[in-house]
């Protein structure tokens, strides 16, 4: 980081050294002398007055680019935002026709909203219809129409009609056909055909950047009157005391005019370089009075300048560069995971992962283990970020080896506890729950390395905590796990989950707690697996509020039909 030096003292006043020009020279030289000091520090004033306005102008622009930066990523989170409240909707309201939806005040009120404060948010489908829009007229339009009239528009809807998110800026003509720039985001509505897109006018996140620039172009004029005042305060005063000095040695003048004009101009040519980006550039006086201090001012903000833009370039550098990397880690994650759950004849089986970060820790897996008989997993990796998402990747692959082909749960979770202790130096560790589902025999055998225990509602409202002896993997090489059993019944619900449901904590540092998820689950138990795990997160964010998500989310349901 930059040091800050002390500011010297002059040793000699601006006002000593004009005394002695004035005591000094004679009326024609200091004529002349007054008329280049003149010209010269009204060359000075203009020159910095430009370099006022191009650094103010620099600074607008700088502005404008970052406020528009965060525009667009408030316009992104808020079609992601309004995607996921039609996703939790639709899905409370399953086989409804979306031209009933169309109908909902309710969903209305949840599918266009504002943005900004001429913005708002749109559904259409995958097929280009509008679905909902604040202008009642375009609802149930064909979209196809805008393609010649409004390239840039279409070219942002047409790339997300396979269901991809994205977003850019295009160029909308107002009714007063002014061109103004806006910038959308699209993202998908989970488990639908329909999209949702967010847009508004990006100058109305920039238009406190403009201000700024008239109120520093303001200020740059009040300077320049402040400066012209001054020069002919000088002026005046220089003109009454000349006719004082007529007999003044005139040989002094040229001595003392360099004095006070080579300074000046050392600085202002030290502000062209400035204007040209040289940072090395130094400006060298040696007066010994304020024009020095000024000078060593001058050479300190250039090196200061010069410092924060590097620091700002290796920073900006940097967090695109780990944005990237998580992005990258997040997608390959996502594909470790099951992508749906496969048919299991008389079984309604579901799971889910909402991850606190970009990249999480816990995980899940459907393992085929034999002809009717399936292993069913849900693991929560000790810590967050980045090493927690490569250990679940190293933890999910071995538990799936070791688990395949091999019908003694307690076995299979032994071997992988052994291969996950030999490849792991990290010291993390891995608490897990692993299930052997017999379809045809409807019994389950399972162990518990020191995962929260899963549910069993049975369908008279019974509940039972699937609890079995157990430590969690990674922690040492040799571990005693309890392999229990249970005979599943039609109506049957088992719920698994990780800590980050029971965990969530709200405004008043409440948990969620285990109660609150089995009272959930019972009154939700004759619903599908699919909607009882909507309810419950829907239950989890309601109780949280505002409070972020500290870890992940992840839950599994089977259900005996």
């Amino acid at each position: 980081m930059a040091t800050t030096a002390p500011v010297k003292d002059p040793r000699f006043r601006i006002r000593t050294k004009m005394l002695l020009v004035l005591l000094g020279i004679s009326l024609i030289p200091l004529v002349v002398f007054g008329y280049i000091a003149r010209q010269d520090i009204e060359e000075v004033s203009r020159y910095t007055v430009k370099a006022s306005n191009a650094i103010g102008e620099r600074a607008s622009q700088d502005s404008a680019k970052a406020l528009e930066d965060l525009g667009a990523g408030m316009i992104r989170q808020k079609a992601i935002d309004v995607a996921l409240q039609c996703a939790i909707y639709l899905r409370r309201h399953p086989g409804v026709p979306i031209k009933k939806f169309q109908m909902d005040k309710e969903f209305q009120q949840i599918a266009v909203q504002s943005v900004g404060v001429t913005g708002y948010t749109i559904i259409f489908d995958r097929k280009g219809v509008m679905l909902f829009h604040p202008n009642r007229e375009l609802i149930n339009y064909d979209m196809h129409n805008w393609r010649e009239m409004l390239p840039g528009f279409w070219a942002l809807f047409e790339q997300s009609f396979d269901g991809s998110s994205g977003g850019g800026y295009y160029n909308w003509q107002d009714s007063d056909r002014v061109i103004r720039r806006k910038f959308m985001y699209i993202a998908p509505i989970q488990e639908t055909q329909y999209m949702v897109a967010a847009t508004t006018y990006i100058d109305e996140f920039s238009r406190p950047a403009e201000e700024t620039k008239e109120r520093i172009a303001t200020a740059t004029a009040n300077i320049r009157e402040e400066i012209n005042r001054s020069i002919e305060g000088i002026s005046s005063s220089f003109i009454a005391i000349m006719a004082a000095m007529l007999l003044i040695v005139a040989a002094i003048s040229f001595l003392l005019s360099r004095m006070i004009t080579n300074p000046i101009l050392a600085l202002m040519r030290g502000a062209k370089a400035i204007g040209r980006v040289e940072m090395e550039h130094t400006v060298e006086v040696k007066t010994g009075d304020e024009l020095e201090v000024l000078a060593d001012s001058f050479n300190k903000m250039a090196r200061d300048l010069k410092w924060h833009m590097e620091d700002l370039k290796c920073t900006t550098a940097e967090k695109e560069r780990l944005q990237k990397e998580l992005e990258i880690a997040r997608g390959i994650q996502l594909r470790l995971l099951p992508q749906h759950p496969p048919y299991i004849e008389g079984m309604d089986l579901v799971a889910n992962n909402i991850p606190a970060q970009e990249i999480g820790g816990d995980f899940y897996d459907y393992i085929p283990i034999s002809r009717g008989s399936w292993g069913l997993v849900i693991a929560d990796v000790s810590g967050k970020g980045m090493p927690a998402a490569i250990f679940m990747g190293l933890s999910r692959t071995i538990v799936r080896a070791s688990a395949t082909d091999n019908l003694s749960a307690a076995a299979a979770i032994k071997q992988a506890n052994e291969l996950i202790c030999r490849d792991s130096t990290s010291g993390m560790f891995v608490t897990l729950f692993y299930a052997i589902l017999d379809v045809k025999e409807r019994k389950l055998r399972y162990v518990n390395a020191g995962h929260n225990p899963p549910l069993l509602i049975r369908n008279g409202g019974e509940v039972e905590l699937l609890r079995a002896r157990g430590i969690a993997l990674g922690v040492t090489h040799y571990i005693d796990l309890q392999e229990a059993e249970r005979t599943l019944q039609p109506g049957d619900t088992i719920v698994f989950y990780t800590d980050g449901v029971t965990e969530a904590i709200n405004t008043e540092e409440e948990a969620f707690g285990e109660r609150r998820l089995i009272e959930t689950v019972s009154s939700q138990r004759h619903r599908s697996a699919r909607e009882i795990i909507s309810r419950v997160e829907e239950e989890v964010m309601s109780f949280a509020g505002g409070q972020p998500q500290f870890d992940d989310i992840t839950m599994m349901v089977l259900k005996v039909l």
